[in-house]
């Protein structure tokens, strides 16, 4: 029996468990790449569809340059779905840039002189793209998340 204030010590030596911590360290260097592509594919195909769902919004929000400013739209390789509007690319039809229109193009005139056709408004084609895909989107890209997890026995 341990008298008060005495301390005791032990020492466990565990034969293998540096090599052990270093085969784990391996194997999360071998999945990183591999996971890190299977989930770039995963979210660049949901970007890919809410590509598609904001091109089509743009065509039918009954914004002149709406289309137009959608043809900007690229897909972002990343591991969530990321899509990209705007940018350098001449859009307009007097060579405006997409990044110069995308705000207008969304929102309508902030000030006297309306070059967008539309009045002000709260999102004319990327909200409502963004609201209807969303969802969808999420649940796709979850879908896959879950396949790569169980592909690589993670769960």
């Amino acid at each position: 029996m341990e008298s008060a204030g005495v301390a005791s010590e032990v020492s466990v030596s565990v034969e293998g468990a540096l090599e052990t911590v270093q085969a784990i360290r391996g194997v999360q260097a071998d999945l990183r790449p591999t996971v890190n592509g299977e989930l770039r594919d995963a979210a660049g195909s949901s970007a890919d569809e809410l590509a598609n769902e904001l091109k089509s919004s743009a065509g039918s929000s009954g914004v002149p340059v709406a289309p137009r400013v959608a043809r900007s739209i690229r897909v972002v390789r990343d591991r969530i779905p990321s899509v990209s509007i705007g940018g350098g690319m001449p859009v307009g039809r007097t060579g405006g840039r997409a990044s110069d229109l995308v705000w207008g193009s969304e929102q309508g005139p902030k000030g006297d002189v309306n070059h967008f056709g539309v009045p002000p408004g709260a999102g004319y084609w990327i909200k409502p793209a963004v609201d209807r895909y969303g969802r969808k989107a999420l649940g796709n890209f979850q879908r896959a998340v879950d396949a790569i997890v169980r592909k690589h026995g993670l769960e």
